[in-house]
């Protein structure tokens, strides 16, 4: 027998073999294809620490989500204890994975090595110069120096014959050894990808930034990451440490992000991004992140987000950028971060137009570097600024970049007084400092049923915030 053979077999016939097995060959359907998948009764129920399931690593709480998806779906209970991740914890449609006081899902120490041959897109396998690093299970992010964001490829190793590993996603990218390709044990500790009606929730996430040897880009990877989901609910989840961003979720529809502590990691707290719709952020504390609090990436629009703690983040508490529209920001409590409180970022084609902030806290950012707690790029569209308390620093309270049309900036206090025309900064002529007479239809709800084409989902259910989530 042939040491792949003999790699491939042990592999499936251990517990995260047999959990592997069941997904592997699904993890490439279309967006479109998982968006059709019918909805699943939930009905079972398996607690982790307990009979068959029992074990201190992601394998286990894997056998358990792939049984219940496998019977329909249903609630995976994941006991108290620390359990060693050396892949992601995929989630899989239809199934709710509940963590109680004092479950840590803790990131293994990454592993790295050179790849020292030409790999090609599409393939299966990649080659290494050191495959021991890499035991079958294990979760890999390929990259080089040319390769960046969603060219570079995050798999598992599902079998090896030499140096050669087989990996269960194909490559994303071509690699050159001479440009420093490499392999490296980095990846998302919970992973959504093609899932629909799934949630996280009540568990704690433990990245081991120390142990880490690079940063994971948001756009492959984070604390929580989903990709192409649908109905996914991340609920009283606690990320820190992680050497990269806490919760990013990208080409998605109708997403929850509730209740979430998001602390002392590398990246941006949340990253909603990648032509995301239909999403909310609410009640989540996120601070002492490196990044920004909340980052609004490309084309991500129809969202709430409210009653957040943005605080002592690197960067902006709130960014705003290209085509990233038709959001309520709202009750949030934006201080101390070391940019803007909130930042509407330059842009090439159309801005972050038909947002309404109002009713947040914004206070004593950027005062190192000496910034406004409100900007407002250039050439901004249908956006307002409502009955906001602002606390200003050296960088004063609000500034305002020319080319703005149909822009208000009314009803805030700004260091204890009513707005004066004087708070406000750059091309102030050309905002409207009085209330406009109607506000624009923002949020999910406000999205058409039609409106996720861009993400190849022809339909989407109808918005209803109460019943849009298991659990």
């Amino acid at each position: 027998m042939s040491q792949t053979e003999l790699s491939r077999r042990g592999f499936l016939a251990s517990a995260a073999g047999a959990a592997l097995a069941g997904w592997a060959g699904g993890l490439d359907r279309p967006a479109a294809a998982a968006a059709k998948a019918p909805r699943r009764e939930a009905n079972m129920t398996v607690k982790v620490g307990e009979g068959k399931y029992r074990g201190t690593t992601n394998a286990v709480i894997q056998q358990a989500v792939d049984e219940v998806a496998e019977a329909g779906g249903g609630t995976v209970i994941v006991a108290p204890g620390v359990y060693e991740m050396r892949d992601a914890l995929h989630l899989r449609s239809g199934v709710r994975v509940v963590g109680r006081p004092g479950t840590v899902l803790r990131k293994a120490p990454s592993a790295e090595s050179r790849i020292p041959a030409y790999l090609g897109y599409g393939h299966y396998e990649i080659i290494v110069a050191e495959p021991d690093k890499f035991p079958v299970g294990t979760g890999v992010h390929i990259l080089d120096s040319n390769a960046g964001g969603f060219y570079t490829t995050v798999a598992t190793v599902i079998g090896r014959d030499g140096s050669r590993l087989f990996i269960n996603r194909m490559l994303n990218h071509d690699y050159h050894a001479g440009k420093n390709a490499r392999a490296v044990s980095v990846f998302a500790v919970v992973e959504g990808e093609d899932v629909h009606e799934a949630a996280v929730e009540g568990l704690s996430i433990d990245g081991r930034a120390e142990r880490q040897s690079m940063f994971l880009n948001g756009c492959r990877g984070g604390g929580v990451f989903l990709i192409r989901s649908r109905r996914v609910a991340v609920r009283r989840v606690e990320v820190t440490g992680y050497r990269g961003d806490a919760v990013s979720f990208q080409q998605c529809a109708d997403i929850l992000v509730d209740g979430c502590h998001i602390h002392h990691n590398a990246g941006t707290g949340l990253h909603p991004g990648s032509g995301s719709v239909r999403y909310l952020m609410q009640d989540n504390r996120v601070h002492d992140n490196g990044g920004c609090g909340v980052f609004y990436c490309l084309r991500t629009t129809h969202s709430v987000c409210r009653r957040n703690e943005l605080r002592a983040n690197g960067r902006q508490g709130i960014s705003i950028g290209e085509r990233d529209t038709d959001h309520r920001i709202e009750a949030n409590k934006v201080t101390d971060n070391g940019e803007e409180g909130v930042l509407w970022r330059g842009f090439t084609h159309e801005g972050g137009d038909r947002v309404v902030l109002t009713n947040n806290e914004i206070g004593s950012n950027g005062a190192k570097k000496k910034r406004s707690q409100i900007a407002l790029a250039g050439g901004l569209r249908g956006v307002h600024v409502l009955d906001n308390v602002l606390t200003t620093g050296p960088g004063g309270a609000v500034r305002v970049g020319a080319g703005c049309r149909g822009v208000s900036i009314a009803g805030n206090r700004i260091d204890g007084h009513s707005q004066r025309r004087d708070d406000i900064a750059g091309a102030v002529d050309e905002v409207s400092l009085a209330r406009p007479k109607r506000l624009p239809k923002l949020g999910p709800a406000a999205l058409p049923l039609d409106g996720a084409r861009h993400l190849a989902l022809e339909r989407l259910d109808a918005w209803d915030e109460r019943r849009m989530w298991p659990g």
